[in-house]
């Protein structure tokens, strides 16, 4: 009885970590809508018709790269960026601007805490925040399975949570990054329309 109890209470708290790292990545995601809105001048219901594709394919496949086709012709077809601007900055979002990572990373690492019972300061979470980002920029373009814990040890470690169950959540870490990765595609559209109307202005 008590194994068993002990296995319902595992399944929960995986089940909890993946809503949550679920949800600051769906997070970061809906963001870009009133971005690419504010900042390139497309309106909220044509940007979602033009990344639902991308946003498929990122879902199936966990892969940025898989979706460039149908990135690139939501830039040529729905969203009307310049292929001069889009043949630049897609490659290069890609493989740099993977705008849900650093904050699904960071959640990680405070899911962690919570777990553990450990409360982090203002400074720890600015530390923590600002080793994502640099984590980020170092890290390569693979599935999040394969660089996890390259990406969410440091943040760990900086701010002081216990790594003892990162190979727990790896184990589930196949669906939170179906998120991030359309979260990060969705970005990548975001940019282009912004950087494209930022061109032209």
């Amino acid at each position: 009885m008590a194994g068993s109890d002990a296995g319902f209470a595992a399944v929960a708290t995986l089940a909890h970590y993946i809503g949550f790292i679920v949800i600051v990545c769906l997070t970061m995601t809906i963001l870009t809508y009133p971005g690419a809105y504010l900042f390139g001048g497309v309106k909220p219901a044509r940007f979602a018709r033009a990344a639902l594709p991308a946003q498929l394919i990122a879902l199936s496949t966990q892969s940025s790269i898989a979706t460039l086709p149908a990135m690139i012709r939501a830039c040529d077809v729905e969203l009307n960026v310049r292929p001069e601007t889009r043949s630049i900055v897609l490659p290069l979002a890609i493989s740099l601007f993977r705008l849900t990572s650093p904050a699904a990373n960071l959640g990680v690492a405070l899911y962690l805490a919570a777990l553990g019972g450990m409360h982090l300061g203002i400074a720890q979470l600015a530390i923590g925040a600002a080793v994502a980002a640099l984590v980020n920029l170092a890290a390569v373009g693979l599935p999040g399975q394969t660089t996890f814990f390259a990406t969410t040890g440091p943040i760990c470690l900086v701010v002081g949570v216990p790594i003892e169950a990162l190979p727990l959540l790896l184990a589930v870490e196949t669906i939170p990054d179906m998120f991030r990765t359309i979260g990060n595609v969705t970005a990548d559209l975001a940019l282009a329309s912004v950087t494209d109307q930022t061109a032209l202005n």
